[in-house]
């Protein structure tokens, strides 16, 4: 099973990350003692007058600053290998259904002009998104949105997409690295993390304003000056020099300070996004190493060679980052702007730095927030063997189709989702059927996989034929009583939408479930007659259900082309069961009487 593969795999990290934590323990101790035998040698050495001991005061100190390199290092280690687990951890709980728990479920992205996405559970609690999201950074859960949310929809995209999805399909351990490298970025603490790399983002987009003449003059001429008689100072020519290096030193604080703030506005950015920068070196580099046969993934990964490339971007910018990351010290800002006019400096190697790289590092993190994307469509891959890419046509000129095989819900736990197949071409499907029989479901399954087809994901089925066509909802209606909206109108507003949009003669699907079920039968079963007329157009794919078996009636009106469908129940040691297996023709059985007395309401129903 594939739980246990990934729960292997997990457990082989695990053992890797006790050994790797064994070795920094080991590190920490030896720094101490390290520390301790600085402190017994230096005290030793003043106390005796004695140099030797100096001399061992600062191998030591060498040795010390080794093992904080090498320690730093083992630590980073560490980050990663318990990012991996996390990975694993998420797929487990995929596969083990407990993934509702998952924190990023994408509610602020649910939209009340957009109904489908909050009734086929496309974002929200218990949601596609929040089941198939690998995305952590800004602009990878920003792209899966995109793929998810768009409703322009366009057959050359569509297959370009499905290319991609299709071979990281076979790149398993290339959308673990991706994914577990990303991590490292959502492990960051601070809670204002997006919003850095925003501020990082738009400082580097901002037109370059280079430092005056004046100012690039005197971050030249200063510093040499202050080393110079520095020097000077030293060699005690004259003591004159000693009074003009403060002097210097005064001018060259006051210079800074009087510039701090438009210097911290500048370089602050930089140096947030610098905690960062090594997860994205790695990021870029693992793209750029691997070898691609989909057009889009290459597309993509040329792109971070545009302008001389991402890694070379990073690796200067690093450089910078480094600089900058001095001067967040106190003692060392002081003493850097005092000598060297040091934040007039990291501002002049950005302003070059900008020049070459600034205007595409917004495009070279949006192509890895799009792999992530693509890695998010096709983790299904990783967790199901019932999938498959669905074959999608335009439809010009003739009927929109939908026709599957075995077609799944994608959010039900693998060994209690049910398959059903169904072939409409242009038509009306009414659904009839008992309380939970599998209606809605079946309804939403349609639905979510569609959006999934679009997206270029693959979808829950053994085959899936179908034509582009707008989705369009009325499944989980809801009253607004700020506004006065009952639910019966909420559900006329959104069969009035299908109606305007129906008269664009476009291809479009309709999912409509327990039709005006918020009136009374009698007007329920006239206006949804004639809501289903309107809607039963050659251009238009409407389904339908209903208890209302009245509604089956029209499979026989010629106006219009319909067929009967329905979900059946059984009964067996006097309970009630359900198969959810989809039949032609109508439903003959009710069990609303049997449920009443099944859940104690009553005892007896005559």
């Amino acid at each position: 099973m594939k739980i246990e593969i990934f729960k292997n795999e997990k457990a082989k990290v695990e053992q890797d990350l006790k050994s790797i934590k064994r070795k920094s323990d080991f590190i920490s101790w030896i720094r101490v003692a390290l520390f301790i035998l600085m402190v017994v040698f230096l005290t030793y050495g003043y106390f005796n007058k004695n140099n030797k001991f100096y001399l061992l005061v600062l191998i030591s100190d060498l040795v010390f600053l080794i093992l904080v390199k090498y320690h730093s290092n083992i630590e980073a280690d560490v980050k990663y290998k318990q990012s991996k687990i996390q990975v694993y951890n998420k797929y487990i709980k995929r596969l083990n259904g407990t993934w509702y728990d998952f924190k990023d479920k994408g509610s602020e992205y649910l939209d009340e002009n957009m109904p489908y996405l909050k009734d086929l559970d496309i974002f929200g609690e218990g949601s596609l998104y929040q089941y198939i999201c690998s995305a952590n950074t800004l602009y990878g859960k920003k792209s899966l949105v995109n793929h998810l949310k768009q409703t322009k929809y366009n057959l050359e995209d569509i297959i370009k997409y499905q290319d991609a999805v299709k071979e990281l399909s076979s790149m398993k351990e290339f959308s673990n690295e991706i994914e577990t490298l990303s991590y490292l970025i959502k492990q960051n603490k601070k809670k204002n993390i997006n919003k850095e790399i925003k501020k990082f983002i738009e400082v580097c987009e901002e037109k370059t304003q280079s430092q005056s003449k004046i100012k690039k003059i005197l971050m030249i001429v200063l510093p040499a000056i202050f080393i110079a008689l520095a020097v000077l100072s030293l060699i005690g020519i004259n003591p004159i020099y000693e009074n003009l290096l403060k002097s210097v030193l005064v001018i060259n604080l006051i210079l800074a300070f009087a510039n701090m703030a438009k210097s911290t506005a500048i370089l602050s950015p930089i140096g947030d996004f610098y905690k960062n920068i090594k997860v994205y070196d790695n990021l870029f580099k693992e793209i750029e190493k691997t070898s691609f046969e989909s057009k889009y993934l290459n597309e993509l990964k040329e792109t971070l060679n545009k302008d001389g490339g991402s890694i070379n971007a990073v690796k200067s910018l690093k450089k910078i980052g480094s600089y900058i990351e001095l001067r967040q010290n106190f003692l060392g800002n002081i003493i850097l702007n005092g000598i060297f006019l040091w934040d007039f400096n990291c501002i002049d190697m950005f302003d070059k730095w900008k020049k070459s790289y600034g205007k595409n590092m917004r495009s070279y993190l949006e192509v890895v927030g799009e792999f992530e994307a693509l890695i998010s469509l096709a983790s299904i891959t990783y967790i199901r063997d019932d999938y498959t890419f669905a074959n999608i046509n335009e439809c010009k000129n003739e009927k929109p189709n939908i026709d599957f095989k075995n077609l799944k819900h994608p959010l039900i736990k693998i060994e209690d989702a049910v398959g059903n197949s169904i072939d409409l071409k242009g038509q009306t499907c009414v659904i009839t059927g008992s309380n939970m029989s599998g209606k809605t479901t079946f309804l939403r399954s349609i639905g979510i996989n569609l959006v999934l087809a679009y997206a270029g994901g693959p979808v829950l089925a053994s085959s899936f034929d179908t034509s582009i066509m707008k989705i369009l909802t009325s499944i989980r209606v809801e009253d607004n009583v700020n506004k006065g909206i009952s639910t019966f109108y909420a559900e006329l507003l959104r069969i009035k939408d299908m109606t305007e949009y129906n008269k664009n003669k476009m291809p479009m699907i309709c999912l409509i479930d327990e039709i005006f079920k918020g009136t009374n039968s009698a007007d329920r079963i006239i206006c949804a007659t004639e809501a289903i007329k309107k809607l039963s157009q050659p251009w238009s794919i409407t389904l339908v259900s209903t208890h209302d078996f009245e509604l089956c009636n029209l499979e026989s009106d010629k106006s219009i082309n319909a067929v009967n469908y329905h979900f059946a129940e059984y009964y067996q040691n006097n309970e009630i069961k359900f198969d959810y297996n989809i039949q032609e023709g109508r439903c003959v059985t009710t069990n609303a009487k049997v449920l009443l007395k099944m859940v104690g309401i009553v005892d007896e129903i005559k």
